[in-house]
């Protein structure tokens, strides 16, 4: 199933309302126009259908008319009569080609009907249809295209289902096709819009995407974008424009508003029901069940089902849960704002919407405010303004336009001006929805984004969010499948003009009259304000400092203490007085360039993630504290910065910048043990010595050391860095590479450029196996490295994996380049400029890669005897010593058609095989249907030698319009001698010839090809240029080098088709100069001029002589008309011409006596154009004298002249008129100047008032601070006392500590004797004690022992 729209439908197209015909019959008329046919159109007009039906009088010529071409293509339905005889008319043949375009571009309904043919025999073109083809293949024996569009057409026409009269009854068929056609005709056309400009490129753009593919059984597809983009516009256009090829059809619109209210979801389902089967009763009561009803009533169903606005894939799932709800070829066309929805849906195809391009906005716009095409006098300028504002934003331009419409031009630009500060409610209510939907994350990231990150790159806003406590990875991506941030080329976020003022307003709304009370500041007004009255509170999470250039802020202690929730700082612009005292501790950001000091002592930003202070007055003494989650700094032109110190308190820092410190003498050892460092940069360092002695960066990427002057030695890497792809230590003092360079195992791009200290390579160079690109321009010693390769021989290392290779100014010799081509075996570029070789060695043949060859400055080289296989440029500047036979090389046709080359090569001569040469910087020829491939040659004349650089581009100009720049990246510099330049534009990729294609009209269009030089040296110019066709992709036939409409002054030689203008003698050395003579006739009844003849010339003929010889040519017009044959001067006198000659010289007239600029509007111009393109192109015999037409011809050929010289004219002042308005405002700028600088002035006064209050306070401090020195004398005299007796007290320490080390070894043998001693108290107290007891009890006893 194919669906398709046309490529250049508008606001009255088919999809917008309805078509001009329902049907439209195709059919041989002498087969059935009185049979089957007319009781056709009889049956169709009598159930009120609007058909088509040709007769006799459209037939004429070979060629459908207009009137026939409009017919099938306004037509909803096409019926196809294939009858015997039908194939024989070529005229319904090329019906037949055309509703089959019809089908394809605009979904044209195409029925066949067999009457009495078998569909096989037009199918296969047999039979008749065999017999009718031969015979135009005979007569259309050229035109072999033509043959091929007929014989596919009648091959998809008979595919096409339809009616066979072989299997019924005429009557009953003919009652059938009237019924089907009734029935697919009765469906309703949806409104699309008022004015649905721009609408047909975007259908003809998700046509294709409705196309089932093999292996599916239906086809859906989301439309998705911003809210107001048009995606509901849309789908109502393909609804309108595809309806009738579905057996049931349904619309649901609003489905996010509709399915929030009750049973919304049910009410849905029931309307879904109720548009496909018909049943109005139906009632679910809830989508349970709902789904399997759906399911099972339209699973047999071919069903377009559009489902608009949806938010929630729960109504996706109740409406179109299934690809086995539907039949076989059914299409589900599915809008929203959220693309991730329709990849969870799994939908086929999307497309996303977008925004009206400035031509189809500003019709748009015109349309809504002026209910016309163009806008009112005097109301261009402030609808530019609106246009660009609203940014292609359909919704808004419609808005807008209504509510100005009937508005003053002061009106205008006062709600202009509203509409840039208080964005327009009703817009932003749209717009809004998309941000409700989201959730708390993504809603944060949003609004950081509009109102401080628009055109950051992602890495930048990645990192600063992640810092502030969000997700930004998941939470950006959801934002770009709502479509509310999109991600460019670049990386860089974008954000539509009216989104981001939405965002804005939501920040605003928070506080309209109180800006320190909102989360977010960016309006250089409230910034003023909050730090100027020292405003600012809590709720400020992030503020952007963008301030005019008159504006000055005076910082004081407190400006930012109050706001101790600020995460992003930013400052872009202001003029500051003074500089923090105090900054917030919260910060995640701090982005101040030209920061006016060092950080305040008090700053302990614990959470930072990004610092940039590039162009500060920043220095740094000691060692970073208080950063463990900063990952990226820059402190690039920082000028006082003489010493990076430790940097091992940073531990996750990814990014460091140091560019142009240029009093920077050290970097610390820390900085190579940084394992997440991922690029470190210090460009032009130039008094950088200490560098780490070694590196261990395990996550770098990119090492750039340029232009460290000062810097010597390169450090040693310690073990595999398997990240680092790209280091440059251009311009160093480097004087050689560590052997530990072999660990840098993923190195691809080293650049050494003007190493001047550096000795050679490292013998172990060759193990850097993903080097590709080797830059060792200016590298005197590079010979080294290359005479111990000669000298290995069969050991010699390649180096295979190198493909550009720069050693220019390097002193190769002759010798050398052997040596390169051999052991770099695959170079696809190689700069040799500026060496000393005499010969291209014929081993470069050998080098099938090799494409890019600068030669430049080689002025030794005499002999180019070869090329390589694959070669497309070479560039031999200034190589001045070239031989005859290398020149003639360079300059061969075979050379250059068959390499597809670009050269620059010494030379003063276009080389004779161009088919065009003209003098100046220009070139001017003809062509139609197709651009062709060409090859161009400049020939660049230098006065003296050039010691500037030559910048220039080329132009293209289609019939006086520039279509095209082509901008050559490269300038051309120190050219000692005149060079010819040669182009060929197939190998620029930029340039799509098929678009060149889209600029050209139906016959000859004038192309003018332009070198014109936008900068650089006076003293050279562009001299000559030509033009070489590429004959074997062109169609000469449809290329001319000279003015298919002619003057009698321009004419050159019969059957030439190559114009040499005063070219040079030693260019053409036997050119053809063509005799403009003109020849009296020598038969007196001949009415023939014999006009110009062609001779061999060798004399140089300057535009002076060309003008003159012009002057005496047009004299002789009316002489040799007038006087050489009375009979025929009589009998032109007494002629008269022709009625349509009158009208034709009466209109000339009437527009001669007209002010020449009125003649220059396009209708105006082109009734011109065409009166005198018929007037000059009147033949001999024509009843007009010789007198009127050589005036015809001088007004035609002056006409043509001074219209493109008005135009260039009104172009300067346009110019010169912006420049004189720029003038007055640059006057008033200075006004602003004087007055800003009266009030700085004031400031000035009111500051030195203040100076003279700080000096008196200055004194009363300084007495306080004597006071405080007689303080700390005392106390210095204290610490001195406090000295002696800690010395004091230290050496009784010592003393100490000794016998503490001396019984500490007795401590064992002390402690043992003290436990024996204990014990022997024991013992002792228990032997005493058992005595005593024994004594008492002899005491008591009378017995003593």
């Amino acid at each position: 199933m194919a669906i398709t729209l046309s490529e250049g439908a508008s606001s009255s197209s088919g999809f917008d309302r309805g078509w001009t015909y329902d049907v439209f019959l195709s059919f041989r008329g002498e087969d059935t126009r009185r049979s089957f046919t007319g009781f056709l159109y009889h049956g169709l007009c009598q159930r009120g259908i609007n058909v088509f039906i040709d007769d006799d009088k459209l037939r004429k010529g070979e060629d459908l008319s207009p009137t026939l071409l409009g017919a099938i293509q306004e037509s909803r339905i096409a019926i196809i009569v294939f009858s015997q005889n039908y194939a024989f008319s070529t005229w319904c043949l090329d019906e037949l080609a055309k509703i089959i375009d019809c089908y394809k571009t605009r979904g044209q309904l195409v029925w066949p009907v067999f009457f009495h043919v078998d569909p096989s025999v037009v199918r296969h073109q047999r039979g008749t249809f065999q017999t009718a083809m031969a015979q135009h293949e005979v007569r259309f024996k050229g035109n072999v295209e033509k043959l091929q569009k007929w014989k596919k057409a009648l091959f998809e026409a008979s595919n096409f289902s339809g009616w066979n009269l072989e299997n019924g009854y005429e009557f009953q068929i003919i009652q059938d096709i009237v019924e089907e056609a009734s029935r697919k005709l009765s469906h309703t056309i949806l409104h699309i819009a008022e004015y649905p400009v721009g609408i047909e490129i975007r259908i003809s753009e998700v046509m294709p995407l409705l196309q089932i593919e093999p292996g599916e059984d239906i086809r859906v597809i989301g439309i998705y974008g911003l809210g107001g983009i048009g995606k509901t516009t849309i789908a109502r256009a393909l609804y309108n424009m595809i309806a009738d090829q579905f057996e049931a059809t349904s619309f649901l619109s609003d489905i996010r508003e509709s399915s929030n209210q009750r049973q919304g979801l049910v009410q849905l389902q029931e309307s879904l029901l109720f548009d496909t089967v018909g049943d109005k009763n139906i009632k679910l009561g809830s989508i349970y069940k709902g789904i399997p009803i759906i399911k099972k009533r339209l699973c047999c169903k071919k069903v377009l089902l559009i489902i608009d606005d949806v938010d929630r894939l729960e109504q996706l799932q109740a409406l179109a849960g299934g690809r086995d709800w539907f039949g076989f070829g059914s299409v589900i066309i599915i809008t929203t704002r959220d693309k991730h929805l329709l990849s969870a849906h799994q939908v086929d195809k999307t497309y996303e919407v977008k925004k009206l391009n400035y031509g189809e906005a500003f019709e748009l716009f015109t349309w809504s405010a002026f209910k016309r095409k163009a806008p009112d006098a005097g109301y261009l300028e402030v609808s530019n303004r609106v246009v660009l504002y609203a940014e292609g934003l359909p919704l808004a331009l419609k808005i807008m336009g209504s509510n100005l419409f009937g508005k003053t031009v002061e009106e205008w630009k006062s709600a202009l001006g509203k509409y840039e500060k208080i964005p327009n409610k009703e817009v932003q209510n749209v717009l809004r929805v998309t941000y409700d939907n989201l959730e708390e994350n993504e809603k944060e990231i949003f609004l950081d984004v509009a109102c401080f990150f628009k055109g950051e790159t992602v890495e930048y806003v990645e990192n600063t969010l992640q810092g502030c406590g969000f997700y930004p990875t998941i939470g950006i991506s959801v934002l770009i499948d709502r479509s509310l941030v999109s991600i460019d080329e670049y990386n860089r976020l974008r954000m539509h003009d009216l989104i981001q003022d939405m965002g804005r307003e939501i920040v605003r709304e928070v506080s309209p009259l109180e800006p320190g009370k909102r989360s977010r500041l960016w309006y250089h007004e409230d910034v003023f304000e909050v730090l100027t009255e020292n405003k600012g509170t809590y709720r400020i999470q992030g503020m952007m400092v963008d301030l005019p250039d008159d504006y000055m802020v005076h910082l004081k202690d407190d400006s930012f203490k109050k706001m101790k929730n600020l995460k992003i700082l930013i400052v872009r612009n202001g003029n500051f007085f003074g500089s923090p005292q105090h900054l917030p501790n919260s910060l995640r950001l701090l982005d101040w360039m030209k920061y006016p000091s060092s950080l305040p002592s008090s700053f302990q930003p614990k959470k930072l993630v990004v610092l940039n202070l590039s162009g500060s007055r920043f220095t740094m003494q000691e060692p970073f504290k208080y950063l463990d989650s900063l990952t990226s700094m820059d402190l690039s032109s920082c000028e006082l910065l003489t010493k990076l110190p430790e940097i091992a308190g940073v531990p996750n820092l990814t990014q460091l910048t140091l560019d142009y410190c240029t009093n920077l003498e050290e970097v610390h050892e820390s900085v190579g043990f940084l394992e997440k460092l991922v690029e470190f940069r210090a460009y032009g360092c130039t008094k950088l010595k200490v560098f780490p002695n070694a590196i261990r960066l395990t996550s770098l990427r990119s090492l750039i050391l340029n232009w460290c002057s000062s810097l010597q030695n390169f450090p040693a890497i310690l073990g595999k860095m398997d990240n680092l792809i790209s280091i440059s230590i251009e311009g160093t003092g480097i004087k050689e590479l560590p052997p530990s360079i072999g660990n840098l195992v993923s190195l691809q791009e080293l650049s050494m450029t003007s190493c001047l200290n550096l000795k050679e390579l490292p013998h172990n160079f060759d193990m850097l196996q993903s080097l590709t690109n080797l830059d060792m321009e200016g590298c005197p010693h590079l010979r080294n490295f290359l005479t111990k390769l000669a000298n290995m021989g069969e050991s010699t290392h390649t180096f295979g994996n190198i493909l550009s290779l720069n050693v220019e100014n390097c002193g190769l010799i002759d010798e050398d380049l052997p040596i390169i081509f051999n052991n770099f075996p695959n170079l696809a570029s190689v700069v040799l400029s500026g060496n000393h070789f005499k010969a291209l060695p014929s081993c470069i043949q050998q080098c099938p890669c090799l494409e890019l060859l600068h030669l430049d400055n080689c002025k030794n080289i005499q002999e180019i005897s070869a090329f390589p296989p694959n070669m497309q440029y070479i560039n031999a500047q200034n190589c001045i010593s070239l031989s005859e036979e290398s020149s003639n090389l360079l300059f061969n046709k075979e050379t250059f058609e068959g390499w597809e080359l670009q050269a620059m090569v010494p030379g003063t001569m276009v080389p004779e095989w161009f088919d065009h040469i003209t003098k100046g910087e220009y070139m001017t020829f003809w062509v139609r249907e197709r651009f062709p491939a060409i090859i161009i040659c400049f020939v660049l004349e230098v006065e003296s030698e050039m010691k500037k650089i030559f910048n220039c581009e080329i132009r293209f100009y289609i019939n006086g319009e520039e279509v095209y720049e082509l901008q050559i990246p490269r300038g051309f510099s120190d050219m000692v001698t005149d060079h010819v330049w040669l182009y060929d534009l197939r190998t620029h990729s930029s340039i799509n010839w098929r678009s060149l294609d889209l600029y050209l009209m139906d016959g000859w269009n004038q192309v003018e090809i332009s070198c014109e030089k936008i900068s650089g040296a006076s003293n050279l110019t562009v001299s000559w240029c030509g033009v070489h066709v590429v004959k074997q992709e062109a169609n000469m036939k449809d290329i001319l080098l000279t003015d298919p409409d002619p003057d009698l002054d321009s004419v050159i030689a019969s059957g030439s088709n190559t114009l040499v203008s005063d070219h040079p003698v030693k260019a053409q050395p036997q050119s053809q100069v063509t005799s403009f003579t003109l020849q009296t006739p020598q038969n007196n009844n001949s009415s023939t001029i014999v006009l110009p003849t062609t001779v061999q010339t060798s004399l140089t003929v300057n535009d002076a002589d060309m003008e003159a010889f012009y002057a005496v040519l047009d004299d002789e017009i009316s002489v040799v008309s007038l006087n050489n044959d009375s009979t025929m001067v009589s009998k032109l006198t007494n002629q008269r011409p022709s009625e349509e000659t009158k009208k034709a010289l009466k209109t000339l007239q009437a527009h001669v006596t007209k002010e020449f600029s009125a003649l220059l509007g396009p209708n105006e111009y082109s009734t011109v154009n065409d009166t005198l393109e018929y007037l000059t192109n009147l033949p001999a015999e024509d009843e007009i004298s010789v007198e009127i037409r050589s005036l015809i011809i001088q007004v035609s050929r002056q006409f043509t002249r001074w219209s493109r010289d008005y135009t260039s004219e009104n172009k300067k002042i346009e110019s010169t008129t912006a420049k004189l308005l720029k003038a007055d405002e640059l006057e008033k700028c200075l006004e602003a100047n004087k007055t800003n600088f009266k009030q700085v002035m004031c400031m000035e006064n009111e500051l030195c008032n203040d100076l003279a209050h700080l000096e008196q306070r200055k004194r009363e401090l300084e007495e306080q601070i004597n006071a405080v020195k007689a303080n700390i004398s005392a106390s210095e005299a204290a610490k001195n006392m406090a000295s002696e007796i800690k010395r004091e007290l230290f050496g009784k320490a010592k003393i100490l500590k000794a016998e503490r080390d001396e019984l500490r070894e007795q401590v064992p043998h002390l402690r043992d004797e003290q436990e024996l001693a204990k014990k022997i108290q024991s013992n002792i107290r228990d032997e005493w004690s058992k005595l005593g007891e024994k004594f008492n009890y002899g005491l008591r006893h009378g017995k003593i022992d």
